[in-house]
């Protein structure tokens, strides 16, 4: 079976509903149960931080860490987003 090819751009534009999707049904639940969620979206923001070019995409990846309760810093501090 062919799996369909995704561009990075459609992924990147289709992030939005992603982190949706990821973060409802976890919200107000216990740490046991977003941690994995917040690893996630932190792996995916660091990856879009270097990959993607669209700050939205980066806003809404990070506001999901934070809907779920995580403040830390995601990095690489040296992408193009750097320098706000």
């Amino acid at each position: 079976m062919h799996e369909p090819s995704i561009r990075p751009g459609e992924f990147w534009d289709a992030v939005a509903g992603l982190v949706t999707a990821k973060v409802e049904p976890v919200i107000g639940r216990d740490e046991r149960v977003r941690g994995p969620v917040i690893d996630y979206l932190r792996d995916l923001e660091a990856l879009a931080r270097r990959h993607c070019s669209s700050r939205e995409t980066v806003q809404i990846i990070a506001s999901g860490r934070r809907l779920l309760g995580d403040r830390s810093e995601v990095g690489p501090q040296d992408g193009p987003f750097a320098q706000s």
